[in-house]
């Protein structure tokens, strides 16, 4: 069965860029088809003047018939070249959002249109077999709740396809993504507010030495959430609470311990969404029974989903930090700069990886069609190429640099994410693990993050680069 022809029109702004994650929600990768579109007026050409006009507004009024063909032939050409450099510049903003869908198995095209948006979207429609139209509107008060917007409206009233609207109120103001203050924590630009979870089993103390070791390097001021079943006896949960505090007996500042007694998931995310934290530490708690050792268990697994914070989940029996993986996707920046941070205030070595998945032509060659990609991928070549992944690179090279690292720890490969991601862990014996969540609770049981956390040997660092 084919998939269906979606059209995404975007015109830059966050708020149009809301209804990427509706669509996310509604459509299966397999099933659709997504093309994202962006339709602008040509630079300096205003919807009343026509490029006709301008041009000969700038021509000579007097003269031979030859130099004024001259003159308008430049002028034709330096227009031309000026409104093709501010194509690229649009298909380059749509690449990034491209890029993100793609790596999550998404079929998705780019196209950029010059003219009046709902004409030009109307006109795609008609002219490509599109089956169906999604894109974000403004909402309106009082008798305009009749009125949609404009654009909206007009390609609602001119195509014959289904039209999915996303009517919302006005923008809030922005809020900062978790990993965003993660950054800055790690930065000095506050104190590390860190908690660090444990119900008393085995696996999950191992989490409380990582815990006291990040705070007394990064001066942070850490919590302890000791999680007690209500169905057990209370000599249990008191059993606990003296564990705890023979742990951290040594340490100054004394750490605050907070019982928190019920399921444990609930107990916790309820106490992270009241008290913010910059970073949550645990280990596998006592539901992962006999499982396979990189397994974390059903409830750990569940507090990682729905955290509305970073989370660094501590598996297997390293006691040193001296090999740090962060794993980049395409406007991962704030991963760059946590992993940065961190290696330097741990002494640790860092490598970046950039894996780049085998449907992703579009941000990894300019090269027409369906011509093969260079494999394997080396760094240097990518980066003198001009594509949109060079872009990046050159992008996270600087970040690098600010911090003191190298343009030597990035890495390229290409292949399916997930697995690369653990296979490079594995050969190259890292001790950490650090990827970015894009998405929210109700999306990460397919991403990337979800499987590196399930799978990997290693402790990994899920850093929340959007507001959940």
């Amino acid at each position: 069965m084919s998939k269906r022809k979606v059209l995404v029109p975007l015109d830059g702004s966050e708020f149009s860029r809301q209804i990427v994650r509706v669509v996310r929600s509604f459509f299966d990768p397999k099933d659709v088809h997504l093309i994202l579109f962006r339709a602008a007026f040509p630079p300096a050409v205003s919807p009343e003047v026509s490029p006709q006009d301008v041009l000969a507004s700038s021509l000579p009024l007097t003269g031979t018939y030859d130099a004024y063909s001259r003159a308008l032939d430049a002028e034709f050409a330096e227009a031309s070249k000026e409104r093709e450099t501010f194509r690229t510049a649009l298909a380059e903003e749509l690449r990034v959002d491209a890029a993100r869908l793609q790596q999550e198995g998404y079929t998705v095209n780019v196209e950029v249109h010059f003219g009046d948006a709902a004409q030009r979207i109307i006109e795609f429609v008609n002219d490509e077999d599109i089956d169906l139209v999604a894109m974000a509107t403004h909402g309106r008060s009082g008798i305009g709740r009749l009125v949609l917007g404009s654009v909206a409206e007009r390609v609602l009233r001119g195509v014959n396809v289904p039209v999915l609207l996303m009517r919302s109120a006005p923008e809030p103001e922005a809020q900062r993504a978790p990993g965003d203050a993660l950054a800055q924590s790690l930065g000095g630009g506050s104190q590390l507010r860190l908690a660090v979870a444990t119900d008393g089993s085995t696996l999950s103390q191992q989490g409380i030495p990582v815990a006291v070791d990040l705070a007394k390097s990064l001066n942070a001021k850490l919590t302890i959430l000791a999680l007690a079943s209500d169905r057990a006896p209370a000599t249990q949960a008191q059993k606990l609470m003296e564990q705890v505090h023979s742990l951290v007996a040594h340490l100054e500042p004394r750490p605050e311990i907070v019982p928190l007694v019920g399921y444990a998931d609930e107990e916790m995310l309820q106490w992270l969404t009241k008290q913010p934290t910059d970073l949550l530490v645990m280990g596998a708690l006592q539901d992962r029974g006999a499982a396979s050792s990189t397994a974390i268990g059903p409830t750990a697994q569940r507090i990682v989903q729905h955290a509305p914070t970073s989370v660094w989940m501590v598996k297997g029996h390293r006691k040193t930090l001296r090999r740090i993986l962060a794993c980049v996707a395409v406007d991962d920046t704030v991963v760059v700069d946590v992993a940065a941070q961190l290696a330097r205030a741990k002494g640790a070595e860092l490598s970046v990886l950039h894996v780049v998945p085998p449907s992703a032509a579009s941000y990894l060659s300019s090269l027409p069609g369906d011509e093969p990609l260079p494999t394997p991928l080396a760094l240097d070549e990518v980066m003198a190429q001009g594509t949109h992944l060079s872009t990046l690179l050159h992008g996270w090279s600087a970040q690098l640099e600010k911090q003191g690292v190298s343009q030597d720890a990035l890495m390229l490969e290409r292949g399916t994410v997930p697995e690369s991601i653990l296979r490079t862990a594995h050969e190259g014996n890292f001790d950490l693990i650090i990827v970015g969540s894009q998405s929210g609770p109700g999306h990460f049981l397919g991403s990337v993050a979800n499987g590196v956390v399930r799978y990997a040997e290693q402790s990994v660092l899920v850093v929340r680069t959007r507001t959940v």
